[in-house]
């Protein structure tokens, strides 16, 4: 009995954990049925334009900063608007120096800079963090779509208000296929470096002091100071990186697409990013979540819209609305069902507690 007791424990806090698992798993199966009552044979190339989707990559990637962000009892705001502004500025410096290193290390300069500018408001201007990132998200777009429009087209790439890489040379050539390939015609490229992105910044919340921090700040920030953490420098680093994540999401995103419009691209990213994290199985309330889950829960999110785009029923108004809704429903079966499992649990301990009693 004890066995069984001790069995049930297990499952329950298997699914508590690793839910983010079993979700991607139920949408991928409910992505290949929706495919497969199109007529069309569910294939591996299906799987493989989930990874390497935009979601996935430039999103996933930027939802690894804001589970950071989020773990210390956080937001930012401002991914979408700063992953216009980095891709900007990556963009303008390839056209003006034809590199694809300066290009690179321009992106996450200006990623790091717009971090530093979040984090210096919300950690030592005490702001708080969705007031400091609807600022400094409104500023960041506005900066980018008045420099595109200011600068001569010979150096945006583009006469329609957006920063476009100038094709034509071998490093362009280059560029774009990183952003568009694939390894042995199977995972794209900017997959495997969303992977690594992924792996690193989960050794560094697991395996570091200041990993440790951010849980302990999320947790509980009066105590984390008490315990000697330098709270106001870790959420200032919290959003550097952040800012770095957002700006190789600016690289992937310049790679892939090859150019960026102020006005309209990265709109609600960070909506996307916040979706993402909690597909992830990460806490909004801060202090809770494996970093793992962000890689699940990219995929998940990913996978939705490629069920939404496979409906051909569904109208392109619609596809908003039926989105949210899927997002809600998965996130209460995460949540609701250990709740269910402990009332079930506790009713069961009171049954038979009056039955001994009797």
């Amino acid at each position: 009995m004890a066995d069984l007791t001790k069995k049930k424990f297990s499952l329950g806090k298997i699914w508590r954990e690793y839910s983010y698992i079993f979700v991607m798993v139920i949408i991928i199966l409910v992505y290949a049925i929706t495919v497969a009552s199109n007529g069309v044979t569910f294939k591996f190339s299906h799987i493989a334009s989930i990874l390497g989707s935009q979601n996935t990559c430039i999103v996933g990637t930027m939802a690894l900063g804001m589970a950071l962000v989020v773990i210390t009892g956080n937001i930012d705001l401002s991914l979408g608007s700063g992953l216009v502004l980095c891709t900007g500025c990556s963009i303008l410096v390839f056209n003006l120096t034809g590199s694809a290193i300066l290009m690179f290390l321009a992106a996450i300069a200006a990623g790091a800079l717009c971090g530093l500018v979040n984090g210096v408001l919300i950690g030592l201007a005490k702001m708080q963090a969705f007031i400091a990132t609807l600022g400094t998200m409104l500023i960041y777009r506005s900066l980018t779509l008045s420099v595109v429009r200011a600068i001569p087209q010979e150096i945006s790439g583009s006469n329609s208000s957006q920063f476009a890489m100038i094709a034509g040379t071998p490093t362009y050539e280059a560029l774009r296929k990183f952003g568009t390939g694939k390894i042995a015609n199977a995972i794209p490229w900017i997959t495997i470096l969303f992977i690594v992105l992924s792996v690193v910044i989960i050794i560094i919340s697991k395996k570091t002091k200041f990993g440790k921090s951010v849980y302990a700040i999320g947790s509980n920030a009066n105590a984390a100071r008490l315990a000697g953490i330098n709270v106001t420098g870790v959420k200032i680093m919290v959003f550097v990186i952040t800012g770095i994540l957002v700006g190789f999401a600016s690289f992937i995103q310049a790679c892939k697409i090859g150019n960026i419009t102020p006005a309209s691209s990265g709109q609600s990213y960070e909506m996307y990013a916040v979706a993402a994290i909690v597909l992830g199985g990460i806490s909004m309330s801060g202090g809770k979540g494996n970093l793992v889950g962000i890689i699940f829960g990219a995929i998940s999110y990913s996978a939705i819209n490629f069920i939404i785009v496979s409906i051909p029923a569904l109208s392109v108004d619609i596809q908003n609305a039926f989105q949210g809704l899927v997002l809600i429903v998965v996130i209460l079966v995460q949540t609701l069902g250990p709740i269910f499992k402990e009332k079930i649990q506790t009713a069961k301990k009171r049954k038979a507690a009056l039955a001994a009693e009797n």
